[in-house]
């Protein structure tokens, strides 16, 4: 375990940009977050095109069916929210319905897990989980979001019943586990002491101008828009301004909650904010003390203005002692303790309820249908309009450390 962190670019590759959904499609998203079925990579569906076949069960778990309908339905909502479109092979088809259909059988038997240990939440629960998703919305824009996605009040409440017992059964479970001994501690450590190290890195804060529509207050919409209002900002740094304040007032980026503030990364992260502009990095490192920040600087990818601020560096690597990591250490033991519990219990919890996969045994039985497969008419519709997306953002998450170095100047560079 290093007791590092690169920087968190917000899931953008180093090269293409990262879109993020809108803030409205992200509430309706949650709803899913905690659920176990992934299938980010499908960018289409196909199946057998008749009502009768569509509502056929697909899985049994003890006296609950799965048809496939739901499945498919499952994997709708999938592509609608990624905007994905295309069209998936008979044989790719075929391997989306198996995976989404074992995780729907192992989330159906969490919950009957839940339920046996009386765990389902209560209506008053389970209506304030909506709240959650209504938050900044009026009815009307709620109810708008809902058809858009194709989904109704009694699904989504009855998705948050069961993803908050599951959430309940998981977190019993996690207290259950016991916090190592000092004895266990100092062994992590020994065996992984050359691990121990913080890197080279900076500590960041941003002001952002994009030139895309995001529905901030302060909105530049276009590029002359984002490049007047970063060099109005800029002149605001060199009259006195404070960064903090700024960047809660105007910056187009999530850290403008916490006045710009980044965190702590490390130098590799650091360079995938802009990997085509590496001078960026080496500036920040080697040419700029903390309390310094930069004229505007352009992302050559996503367009974006950013001025950077460094808080902080660590100018080389630094050993740490027990002391500097025992809170991680702790962490990453009981984390590995409570998730080796959790697969237990997942194959306890199947143990305990009769499973049928019916789609399995049925393609086991005709192996031919798996390049036979033909679209469902629920799968045949077209996917929904997706919802604008901002642009690309860099974010850095915090870093646990020890670095007694701080903000030392507020002269510009």
């Amino acid at each position: 375990m290093k007791a590092k962190r690169k920087f968190n670019t917000g899931g953008r590759p180093s090269v293409k940009p990262f879109l993020r959904r809108s803030k409205a499609v992200y509430r309706f998203s949650k709803i899913f977050s905690a659920t176990m079925i992934v299938i980010a990579s499908l960018l289409g569906a196909s199946c057998k095109d008749t009502s009768n076949a569509d509502s056929q069960a697909a899985a049994r778990v003890g006296s609950y069916e799965i048809t496939l309908e739901q499945v498919d339905r499952t994997i709708k909502q999938q592509l609608n929210a990624s905007g994905g479109k295309g069209t998936l092979t008979p044989a790719e088809l075929v391997a989306a319905r198996l995976s989404v259909l074992d995780s729907m059988i192992q989330e159906e038997t969490l919950y009957q897990k839940a339920q046996r240990e009386n765990l389902v939440p209560d209506e008053n629960k389970v209506t304030q989980e909506i709240q959650k998703t209504k938050q900044g919305l009026t009815e009307e824009q709620y109810q708008t979001q809902l058809k858009e996605a194709g989904l109704t009040e009694e699904y989504l409440r009855e998705r948050a019943r069961r993803l908050l017992a599951i959430n309940e059964l998981q977190e019993r479970e996690k207290a259950r586990v016991t916090a190592p001994t000092d004895a266990e501690i100092e062994k992590y450590y020994n065996d992984n002491k050359d691990r121990m190290v913080q890197s080279r890195g900076v500590d960041l804060s941003i002001v952002v101008a994009d030139p895309a529509n995001n529905g901030y207050a302060d909105d530049a919409i276009g590029d002359q828009a984002a490049e007047t209002k970063i060099k109005a900002i800029y002149e605001q740094l060199r009259s006195g301004t404070d960064f903090a304040t700024i960047a809660r007032q105007r910056s187009e980026h999530e850290s403008a909650a916490n006045g710009g503030n980044l965190g702590f990364g490390d130098e590799a992260g650091l360079r995938q904010l802009f990997p085509t502009r590496p001078e960026i990095a080496q500036r920040l490192l080697t040419q700029m003390n903390p309390g310094q920040y930069t004229e505007p600087v352009k992302d050559n990818l996503g367009g974006q203005w950013v001025i950077f601020k460094l808080n902080g560096k660590r100018d080389k690597p630094v050993n740490l002692t027990i002391d500097d990591v025992r809170k991680n250490i702790i962490d990453a033991i009981t984390q590995q303790r409570q998730q080796i519990l959790w697969q237990s219990l997942l194959l306890v919890a199947r143990s305990e309820v009769s499973t049928k996969n019916y789609l399995a045994e049925s393609i086991v039985q005709n192996p031919k249908s798996i390049a036979d497969m033909q679209p469902s008419k629920l799968l045949q519709q077209s996917a929904a309009k997706p919802q604008p997306q901002p642009s690309p953002q860099p974010r850095i998450e915090n870093e646990n450390q020890n670095s007694s170095q701080a903000p030392t100047s507020n002269a510009n560079r």
